[in-house]
């Protein structure tokens, strides 16, 4: 025997046997509620046999009021919330209300009654559910305060602020643009520095044989970058600090 199956010591039911019976307990509520006879008392003494809040019962009799299928296990998750998932679509008017998700279920419940027949839209707590599962907290930050605060969960200057021209951070990434090399449509390699102390760009350079890891990078790059210093950092850093590309950050 189970543990959840023993006899409590206090002669309350089981887990197994107060789930088993949410059912029936719902049903004969139901028909107390058609015969106008069911009053608090008999709500109250069916929450506490299952071990349950009195407003979790009144919501199962709302649920199975509406829904006849929901009187065969009361309090299951629905199927259809299990599923939800964030779609571009959310993804879009999470954007486009700057983060705020009471506004993208109102915009996503307006959808659903505009189709034929009407649809049925995700709860609000569902639509949390969702965001918090399927969004990195960079991307939900992003998503509610730009870039700037996306950076906030990333490895992109992170070090110490020290003094002017200190520490550069350097990234390397391919563009997720193609241009035409030789004929060829190819994604070119960007690699630029960023001054940790001001945050300014000190160097940028362009190439399309340098590959990350490569042996040649490590030379190739911190001397085109050199090459196109901008005038307000013109000078070269005590020392160089390596990061990650941004779009291969597991934070992001």
């Amino acid at each position: 025997m189970k543990d959840g199956d023993a006899i409590r010591p206090d002669g309350g039911l089981p887990a197994a046997s107060r789930t088993a019976l949410r059912g029936p307990a719902v049903r004969r509520l139901l028909a107390l509620r058609a015969g106008k006879k069911l009053t608090a008392v008999h709500v109250r003494v069916a929450a506490d046999a299952l071990r349950v809040s009195e407003r979790t019962v009144w919501r199962w009799l709302a649920t199975a009021q509406s829904d006849e299928t929901a009187t065969a296990n009361p309090g299951a998750r629905s199927r259809v919330d299990a599923r939800f998932t964030v779609t571009p679509e959310v993804r879009g008017l999470l954007a486009l209300w700057k983060g705020n998700v009471r506004a993208v279920h109102r915009e996503l419940v307006l959808r659903a009654a505009r189709q034929s027949p009407p649809a049925a839209a995700p709860s609000l707590t569902t639509l949390h559910r969702a965001i918090r599962r399927d969004l990195t907290p960079g991307e939900r930050a992003g998503l509610a305060g730009g870039e700037r605060a996306a950076r906030k969960h990333d490895v992109f200057l992170a070090r110490p602020r020290g003094w002017r021209n200190q520490v550069w951070e350097t990234d390397h990434m391919q563009a997720a643009v193609l241009v035409d090399v030789d004929g060829k449509a190819r994604r070119p390699w960007i690699t630029w520095f960023t001054d940790c102390s001001t945050n300014a760009v000190t160097g940028v350079a362009a190439r399309r044989g340098i590959r990350r890891g490569s042996r040649c990078w490590p030379r190739c790059a911190p001397r085109s970058c050199v090459r196109n210093l901008t005038a307000r950092s013109a000078a070269c850093p005590r020392r160089y600090g390596w990061t990650v590309a941004r779009t291969s950050c597991p934070g992001r």
